[in-house]
């Protein structure tokens, strides 16, 4: 199945504050488009999280790209994109 990919603003806000660091920008592009390919990856795990049951989070380096799967409507949101250190506290 093909699907869309959309951004909440949290995450765009994430890409204009790091907007100079041009490697870990392109590495984010990277994975998304590797989410897009399997969303379902082995590699992206699930988070056990009251506020989110059904998002999923996938590594890159130092950062967690928070990600949720809606396959009736055929589309990933792209929550946030958080440090590693914050444990997850929103979600």
């Amino acid at each position: 199945m093909n699907y869309k990919l959309f951004e909440h603003d949290k995450a765009k806000k994430f890409f204009k504050k790091h907007e100079k660091n041009k490697k870990l920008l392109l590495r984010i592009n990277k994975e998304y488009k590797n989410i897009l390919k399997n969303p379902f990856n082995s590699a992206y795990k699930e988070l056990n999280s009251v506020k989110c049951p059904k998002c999923h989070r996938a590594r890159v380096g130092n950062y967690r790209i928070i990600f949720y799967i809606s396959e009736r409507k055929g589309f990933i949101e792209i929550i946030d994109i958080i440090p590693r250190k914050d444990d997850y506290k929103l979600f």
